[in-house]
């Protein structure tokens, strides 16, 4: 009798574990299956990689319809523009390019930034900012009316700043790596179809 309890219960063990690998393969698969329809559908998909904290349906429905009526984008191609004009505020900020800064700021950013430029500009100093590292955009929030819509993004990066007296001497000799997070909301009317930045916001 011992021989054929353990005998049974070595059976027992072999067709749980045998039971317990199938279940799990077959929850892989379909994991699998779901991860493949995601990518799919382009805009969903896009979304979820980029934050998958702020990808719940609602934002996603909310995000396609404001590019949808905001010039017909997709949200890849969207953020891509959002990226580069990240780069082109911060490079514009930090030479004094106000010609730039008007095309991609509304009139309230623009003058915060024209005042700061201003006072740097009266001790003759003179920033560049290099980036080390920018991690890909997050979307984490909007709003939308039929007037104006607004989209929030999440800019990650990492970059050196580089101040220089009147001179043109470094200030404060080798620049430390700094790593910011930053929100930055972009609107856009529905007249015109163009964002342009309105706040930032820095976490």
């Amino acid at each position: 009798m011992p021989e054929d309890a353990n005998g049974s219960g070595l059976l027992s063990l072999v067709w749980g574990l045998w039971l317990y690998w199938f279940i799990s393969s077959w929850r892989e698969y379909l994991s699998s299956l779901s991860r493949a329809k995601d990518l799919q559908q382009p805009g969903r998909a896009a979304i979820s990689a980029l934050n998958a904290s702020a990808a719940c349906e609602e934002l996603e429905a909310l995000v396609y319809r404001i590019l949808k009526h905001c010039g017909d984008i997709a949200v890849g191609d969207f953020l891509r523009e959002r990226l580069a004009a990240y780069e082109s505020i911060v490079a514009a900020f930090d030479s004094g390019d106000r010609r730039t800064l008007r095309k991609h700021v509304s009139p309230e950013v623009y003058d915060a930034f024209s005042e700061t430029i201003a006072t740097r500009e009266a001790r003759q100093e003179t920033t560049e900012t290099q980036f080390a590292e920018i991690a890909p955009p997050e979307i984490v929030g909007a709003l939308f009316d039929e007037a104006h819509a607004e989209i929030s993004i999440r800019f990650v990066a990492d970059s050196y700043k580089l101040s220089r007296s009147a001179s043109g001497q470094p200030m404060e000799g080798i620049p430390d790596k700094q790593h910011s997070i930053d929100v930055w909301t972009f609107g856009c009317t529905s007249s015109t179809s163009k964002w342009r930045l309105i706040a930032t916001e820095a976490e």
